[in-house]
């Protein structure tokens, strides 16, 4: 199959033709040493050429007899060394526009996009651009999950989630994928950290400076969404800061607020694309149908309210003497009201991190993961969430309670209760915070939001109308359409362009 990148590379040889021809043609090139010079670089022009056609079976026949006729011309199969006379140049140039001409009409725009996740809980964040692009009868898509370290301090674990994606994506082994070879016209990645992640690090061949070799469009989408606290000096924002940025031709974020910090740091403005984040997309779509709790869990949470409590992964090493103690707090909601429950998601990363840079605190931490999942009486109605996927910790809940983060923001587009594990943040953050519960807010305690919560008298409910969309984009499901729409004929404008 031929696909726009080659399509490119096709229009490109024509005019390097015609422009040999048009040397043929001078009478300073009218000698034998300089025709056999532009003879060698014709073969190898017409031989790319030929190459390239023959990838497209179907329509191979419609040109295989003009590239005979240019070999014939150019005497290239015998090796004669004849000058052309103004015919001959004229009927090359000819039989070259006819090809060009079947070149645009007869192979499509097709695009060959791949998609390079590397852990199965980030996929959320390219899941709903490879929905739409999968669908596109113009393009034909691949998923390749690739290869990772997990970084402890001590060793370098090799890992791969390529067999834990969900069933309905068809996964193309990396050891399959020959990136030379395939030379797709689009890369989607979420990580573009390279070498300077801590935690995780994928392999070098998929660095963003290596995959920048083989395509013209690198996409990064990250795999996390900004969140809409103000710190100082944009500090939130450094992950876009990193060097590897140079090696990206288009960055997709959230909100025009995250575009704004990004060229700060100097990302030139024409390669920000502000179209919102698929992993909004991926909440939106779970959570638009109300609450939906999963068989695994309907004996702890069923006729419960439910807060679904999040904790990042340097929560823990960031807090040592209260992170535990907060927790705690929360798990007594469960403790002390029957109708009450709790789904304790930490970050995927969380033991990780602590392992790498807080060893003394594993102990601790195992113990308390250990006796949620073994069902202690200790912990009564409180499931702990470790699955690939957290939009069941979601949809099964009533509220939300974490720190700023992320998901808090992904939050935002449920419309319900959020607790913010703060006093007030005022003007810190980018939405109203009177919208927000505060869990030390001396003036109204945890326990009474928990009871009020419970009594549905939420105070809070009209203040959180369309909160999302205050400062993110494509807050309603739409955004890996228009992601897909965009960096689509963003390649296909510049094929043209550049085929001028």
């Amino acid at each position: 199959m031929i696909f726009l990148k080659q399509k490119k590379e096709l229009t490109k040889l024509l005019k390097t033709i015609n422009e040999m021809v048009i040397l043929l043609g001078m009478k300073n090139n009218a000698n034998i040493q300089m025709q056999n010079l532009l003879l060698q670089s014709l073969t190898v022009a017409i031989n790319k050429i030929d190459n390239i056609l023959q990838k497209e079976k179907k329509t191979y026949e419609i040109f295989n007899k003009d590239i005979q006729s240019l070999r014939n011309l150019f005497n290239i199969e015998n090796g004669t060394e004849n000058l052309f006379n103004k015919n001959q140049l004229a009927r090359i140039q000819s039989i070259v526009r006819f090809i060009e001409i079947n070149v645009n009409k007869n192979l499509p725009d097709k695009l060959n996009i791949v998609f390079m996740p590397y852990k199965v809980t980030m996929w959320d964040s390219l899941a709903s651009i490879y929905e739409e692009a999968k669908n596109d009868p113009n393009c034909v898509v691949k998923v390749v999950p690739i290869p990772y370290y997990e970084l402890t301090g001590k060793e370098e674990i090799y890992t791969y989630e390529g067999d834990l994606f969900p069933k309905d994506i068809k996964i193309t082994s990396y050891n399959e994928y020959n990136l030379e070879e395939e030379s797709p016209d689009i890369i989607y990645i979420h990580n573009a950290y390279d070498a300077y992640n801590e935690v995780t690090r994928v392999k070098k061949e998929y660095f963003t400076s290596n995959l920048k070799k083989y395509t013209d469009m690198l996409v990064f989408v990250p795999y996390h969404i900004t969140g809409f606290g103000k710190l100082i000096n944009d500090a939130q924002y450094v992950t876009y800061a990193i060097p590897t940025i140079k090696n990206i031709d288009k960055l997709v974020v959230a909100g025009q607020f995250v575009k704004d910090a990004a060229v700060k740091y100097g990302i030139p403005e024409e390669k920000v694309l502000v179209l919102g984040s698929p992993k909004m997309d991926a909440v939106y779509q779970a959570t638009k149908d109300g609450k939906k709790i999963p068989e695994k869990w309907k004996k702890q949470l069923e006729n419960k309210f439910v807060f679904a409590l999040d904790t990042n992964c340097t929560y823990l090493i960031n807090n040592k003497y209260s992170g535990f103690a907060f927790i705690q707090q929360v798990f007594d909601a469960a403790r002390m009201n029957p109708n009450c429950a709790v789904i304790w998601r930490p970050h995927p990363l969380s033991r990780l991190t602590i392992e790498h840079f807080s060893p003394d605190m594993l102990d601790e931490y195992d113990a308390l993961v250990e006796a949620i999942k073994n069902n202690s009486p200790e912990y009564p109605n409180i499931v702990y969430d470790d699955g690939p996927e957290y939009f069941s910790f979601l949809s099964a809940s009533d509220a939300y309670i974490s720190e700023l983060n992320s998901i808090m923001a992904l939050y935002t587009i449920t419309e319900q209760p959020m607790i913010l594990n703060s006093v007030s943040l005022g003007e810190a953050i980018l939405l109203p915070d009177k919208a927000f519960y505060h869990f030390y807010d001396a003036s109204y305690p945890w326990y009474q939001i928990v009871k009020d919560l419970i009594n549905g008298n939420d105070k809070k409910r009209k203040l959180r109308k369309k909160l999302a969309s205050q400062i993110y984009s494509y807050t309603d499901g739409t955004s890996g359409k228009m992601i897909h729409q965009e960096i689509k004929n963003e390649v296909i404008l510049n094929m043209v362009g550049k085929s001028k």
